[in-house]
């Protein structure tokens, strides 16, 4: 078993169990026509490469994460999506950004106090299992240092409250 699920038929390894963390702030998922994508270049660099807090400047994340800077863009096959917080998202034009027709918020559970390892199995399992069972949406991503899962944002305290109670399960 690797972080809870049978491996090759051998005998269970120690379930890994990694902190749940909420930052505050609420995130959008987003779309973009390709087409407009020259419209958005220069916000679009200035947020990639020249935010006003950088890395180095912020504080470790702690159990009482208020709010994270966070923008992920994928480029797929010709197709875009990107994810931001909704701070970030006042910088861009409103007429070229898509999302669902609702307008949907999304609050973030970020997984791991310290980066994960690429030898572990099954840490969006974890995660999505649970929520799966609860009938809750969810948006994963992962980066090369944590792994984030977006939830709608009328669904955070009972995620959090689900996952903090799984993990005393697997520690006790």
């Amino acid at each position: 078993m690797q972080n809870g699920f049978h491996k090759n038929g051998k005998e269970a390894v120690k379930l890994t169990v990694h902190p749940v963390l909420s930052p505050q702030n609420q995130f959008c998922v987003m779309s973009l026509d390709p087409d407009t994508l020259p419209a958005i270049a220069t916000t679009l660099i200035d947020v990639l490469f020249y935010s006003n807090s950088s890395v180095k400047d912020e504080a470790p994340p702690t159990q009482g994460l208020d709010c994270i800077k966070f923008f992920s863009f994928s480029l797929i096959d010709g197709y875009i999506s990107i994810v931001m917080d909704t701070e970030t998202q006042r910088r861009f034009p409103t007429n070229l950004l898509f999302t669902s027709s609702s307008g949907e918020l999304w609050r973030m559970v970020r997984i791991g106090g310290q980066p994960l390892g690429f030898d572990e199995c099954g840490i969006v399992a974890q995660i999505s299992q649970p929520l799966a069972e609860a009938d809750i949406s969810a948006y994963y991503i992962s980066t090369f240092s944590f792994d984030h899962a977006l939830v709608p944002e009328e669904d955070i305290g009972s995620v959090i409250a689900m996952l903090q109670q799984q993990r005393l399960e697997v520690v006790s």
